[in-house]
């Protein structure tokens, strides 16, 4: 073959094959549907991480300190929405720092909406979700602390709805007392009854936190608990260590089996050791964060909603 009509055949094909991998590349879903989410794409679906973490006593004297700040910090923009524990603060000034030291930080603006404080006795604890509002919509009016007529939970579970994509959710927030524990998670069955009875459209109901959900306070093995029946899903398993001092499992995410089927991202959910993530080798300051690591999972988002 001449060497002119080699190249010229070769052109040719090169052109051909150029076109085909335009035509065949993945469309990112983000520009298919008009979202900003910055979620992984797998495959051309994207998700969102959903975190709890127990902020061990979260208040002036740990917001003073920049070093642990600063790892909180991190922490959070790790994740779409975290639940936070334990901020005791009579003040209410801890939440709104938090927020402001996230959002100084380089990427997207997080927004966080909170309980007010909880607790039978003078020390008393709020929840917060802090989210990420180019990923995850709140729905507005939404959170609400759950009326405990029967005086069961030491702190009241916190409730709220949240949308990102197509994956519409509402979040269950709890930090059970530790004595009481297999009472109160038994109830958070009825809970979930509760909210699936008055929102019929909604199957996506996670409920998470620190549950005390091991040792001395909670037998994980046990199967008798009504939260432990086969439609609810705990997906931070008996083998997960969630404690920075300890080997015990007191923070879980559990959800419902269509959740589990559906949105759920197939063994996405962990502990996030931040100590080994971020390199700190200073055992104290890892306590002093807190005595918990987050715990989380990932969901899709641009799947066709299953309700």
């Amino acid at each position: 073959m001449k060497k002119n009509t080699a190249i010229a055949l070769i052109i040719v094909l090169g052109s051909l094959i150029g076109y085909y991998v335009l035509q065949t590349e993945p469309t990112d879903q983000s520009d298919q549907n008009g979202d900003s989410g910055n979620g992984p794409i797998i495959d051309g679906t994207e998700s969102i991480k959903i975190s709890a973490f127990n902020i061990q006593v979260f208040g002036r004297a740990k917001r003073e300190r920049e070093d642990i700040m600063a790892v909180l910090t991190r922490i959070v923009r790790e994740f779409d929405i975290v639940l936070v524990q334990e901020i005791r603060d009579s003040s209410e000034e801890t939440a709104p720092y938090f927020l402001e030291l996230i959002n100084e930080q380089e990427g997207p603006d997080y927004a966080f909406v909170r309980s007010v404080r909880l607790g039978r006795s003078t020390s008393k604890e709020a929840y917060a979700y802090f989210y990420n509002t180019e990923t995850v919509d709140y729905i507005e009016g939404s959170d609400y602390v759950y009326s405990d007529a029967d005086d069961v939970f030491e702190r009241e579970p916190y409730i709220a709805a949240f949308n990102s994509g197509g994956f519409d959710f509402i979040l269950v927030g709890i930090h059970t007392k530790p004595d009481d524990a297999y009472a109160e998670i038994g109830y958070l069955a009825l809970i979930v009854s509760t909210i699936r009875s008055e929102n019929p459209d909604e199957g996506d109901i996670i409920v998470m936190g620190d549950f005390n959900a091991d040792g001395r306070y909670f037998d994980e093995e046990d199967t008798a608990n009504h939260f432990k029946a086969p439609e609810y899903v705990w997906v931070i398993t008996n083998d997960v260590d969630t404690m920075t001092r300890t080997d015990n499992t007191y923070d879980r995410i559990v959800m419902l089996n269509a959740t589990f089927d559906h949105e759920y991202v197939d063994g996405s959910a962990a502990a996030f050791y931040f100590d080994e993530v971020y390199g700190i080798s200073d055992e104290e300051l890892v306590w002093d964060v807190s005595d918990h690591f987050p715990v989380f999972a990932e969901f899709w988002t641009s799947l066709e909603d299953d309700d």
